[in-house]
């Protein structure tokens, strides 16, 4: 009881936190965007926060892609765009919005809720401290958002398997991050973060093989990691999973189309058509 009560308090205690405004980048025309989402979702709020999430995802599907979008700044901020998205900030910005409307905020301070919570998801307690706190490996994203509450990683009571690889893209390819080619200090950073990550063996999938056997525990809401054949790197895609006729689906911002869309294929398909896909590791958000 006493790890609940404390768990919660420092959960209350992050989305308390204020933003500097040297810490915040809001592009473009994202709070038209967000007053536009609360209109539309908002009657929804008191769906269970998986049904939420969907309507969330959903309301965002034809957005356009922006690669390396919270790259931009030489400063690390907290980007907040809801103008377009990669894969990754298009899942932070779906959980932070539906966390928010959770919330049961008044619509005026429902801005700034989600800012928090979108500070929460994405940098490593919660906490901006220079490009090395965000949390660039989704192994080190999972982990550290199961251990704030926000979601449980169910992968291994699915029948994922741990497997033993080494996570060091980054600092072995730093001339693809212009904030490690051009920063020793965070690149040194990043190597003791990839150290941190195999300590923990917690780098646990469903290999592709097996998506058939968990079709039918995996549920809409469900957030899914593509894990990736390629040396160094974790994974390589993230999305919602969606079903549609009782088979899992996924709603992801598409490198391939461009945009925020439904994914025609069934999970399997799509996992089994890609090259460098291994398997899935699933993650439930928690309702708050």
């Amino acid at each position: 009881m006493k790890t609940i009560v404390s768990l919660i308090t420092i959960l209350v205690f992050l989305a308390a936190l204020p933003l500097r405004a040297s810490d915040i980048e809001v592009v473009g025309e994202t709070k038209q965007v967000f007053a536009e989402y609360i209109k539309s979702v908002s009657p929804q709020r008191d769906k269970p926060v998986n049904e939420l999430l969907i309507k969330t995802a959903k309301f965002f599907v034809g957005k356009p892609y922006i690669a390396s979008a919270l790259d931009k700044s030489p400063e690390e901020k907290l980007v907040v765009d809801l103008t377009g998205f990669d894969c990754t900030t298009f899942v932070e910005n779906c959980i932070a919005l539906s966390l928010a409307l959770k919330s049961d905020a008044p619509d005026d301070d429902l801005f700034d809720v989600y800012c928090s919570y979108l500070r929460k998801i994405r940098y490593r307690n919660g906490v901006i401290d220079g490009y090395p706190s965000r949390l660039h490996y989704m192994t080190d994203w999972a982990y550290d958002n199961e251990a704030k509450g926000l979601l449980e990683n169910i992968t291994p009571t699915l029948g994922g398997a741990t497997v033993d690889k080494t996570i060091d893209f980054m600092s072995t390819h730093p001339q693809s991050y212009k904030h490690l080619s051009a920063d020793r200090a965070n690149l040194e950073k990043i190597a003791e973060i990839e150290k941190n990550i195999k300590t923990r063996n917690n780098y646990t999938i469903i290999l592709k093989k097996d998506l058939p056997d968990v079709n039918s525990a995996i549920n809409s809401g469900d957030i899914l990691i593509f894990a990736t054949a390629i040396e160094g790197l974790d994974y390589s895609h993230v999305g919602i999973a969606y079903k549609k006729a009782n088979t899992v689906h996924f709603i992801h911002a598409s490198t391939k189309s461009m945009k925020v869309k439904i994914e025609e294929q069934p999970l399997q398909n799509y996992c089994l058509k890609s090259k460098h896909c291994t398997g899935v590791t699933v993650l439930r958000l928690q309702q708050m």
